[in-house]
């Protein structure tokens, strides 16, 4: 939903702005120096109203931090990160609470994230009991009876305990929960990575159908790319905290413009296609998130890189469809990039 030059949109439901997540990490030995690890490193993201966000990157890149952060599970070390216009780095506990019944996370681990204790009913009763005050008991299963049968769950299983159910199954009461104190905000991370090819369907067409049905702004956290095709109006792609491209979702699959991304795309296993070419095959592991990189967080693993993308932070260019961060996208004339000042989520 990025819009053309001139034009007015929404103010964004959720907008980040050089937000770091950093970790202090003690050394191994008395003789040792403690380290910082930088989970998020100077982020910049929008999340406009009735949008659905994908974020996608490897495991370790940060998209889990990030989603955390942003609901302040997670405390903010440097940004500022606004929820519907209020700085929620500078909440009390009273302030978070105002805020829980507009903002809903749904986890990547359908089982652990229900109480074994609870039954799937009080469990998605229980988020209405503390953050809607106003509604009585009767109003209570009424709402949770019909988001049981919302989420494609007989009411009649309300009585029944987590452990009964498949992973799909508790998946679906872990969305119920979410959406029972009606939320314009979900915060999805990777909630269909644990689940069978034939569930992840499911579930993803089920979110795709609620996102619709209540206009939801949502944020969808996945490894899976053709999961977050299907679902995204745009992608966002990280790297070791760092944002490397965003675009709107065809554009990005269409004509990708980092080599990241590329080279992400390229992994993806289509009997139609070649194999990865030398500028779209990574080599090497992941750095080390407690190291201080100075240039572009890629260029260890970059095929194009050159010793500029070591020593100087990439520009960030910005085109019709999105943005992208890399020192040699504005060079070349097909692309038609301008590099500008505003932050890559925009």
């Amino acid at each position: 939903m990025t819009a053309p030059p001139g034009s007015s949109t929404p103010r964004p439901v959720i907008q980040a702005r050089r937000l770091s997540v950093h970790y202090r990490r003690r050394a191994r030995h008395w003789w040792g120096r403690a380290s910082e690890v930088r989970a998020v490193d100077q982020l910049d993201l929008n999340l406009h109203p009735g949008e659905t966000l994908g974020i996608v990157g490897e495991s370790g890149c940060g998209k889990s931090t990030l989603a955390r952060a942003l609901i302040g599970l997670v405390p903010v070390t440097r940004g500022s990160v606004e929820i519907n216009g209020q700085d929620i780095t500078r909440f009390n506990a009273a302030q978070w609470r105002a805020l829980r019944r507009q903002v809903q996370f749904v986890f990547q681990d359908p089982l652990a994230s229900l109480d074994p204790r609870m039954t799937v009913g009080q469990a998605i009763t229980e988020p209405m009991m503390s953050l809607c005050p106003e509604w009585g008991a009767a109003e209570r299963q009424r709402r949770m009876a019909e988001l049981m049968e919302r989420v494609g769950l007989s009411a009649a299983l309300q009585n029944r305990y987590p452990h009964e159910f498949s992973g799909g199954q508790c998946q679906r009461v872990g969305i119920a929960r979410a959406l029972a104190v009606e939320p314009s905000i979900l915060i999805c991370d990777e909630p269909v990575s644990a689940l069978d090819v034939s569930v992840q369907a499911q579930i993803v067409n089920l979110l795709r159908s609620l996102q619709r049905e209540r206009g939801l702004s949502m944020l969808f956290i996945a490894h899976d790319l053709a999961v977050v095709r299907h679902l995204s109006d745009r992608i966002m792609v990280m790297y070791l905290g760092r944002v490397m491209e965003q675009a709107q979702t065809d554009a990005l699959f269409e004509s990708p413009r980092h080599p990241y991304t590329r080279a992400l795309l390229a992994s993806i296993p289509r009997p139609d296609r070649p194999l990865p070419t030398d500028e779209e095959r990574l080599s090497g592991e992941l750095p080390s998130a407690a190291m201080v990189h100075p240039g572009c967080v890629f260029a260890s693993r970059c095929p194009i890189a050159e010793g500029l993308c070591s020593m100087q932070p990439p520009p960030v260019h910005r085109h019709r469809n999105g943005s992208a961060a890399c020192h040699f996208i504005g060079g070349n004339a097909a692309m038609s990039s301008t590099v500008l000042s505003r932050p890559l989520g925009v």
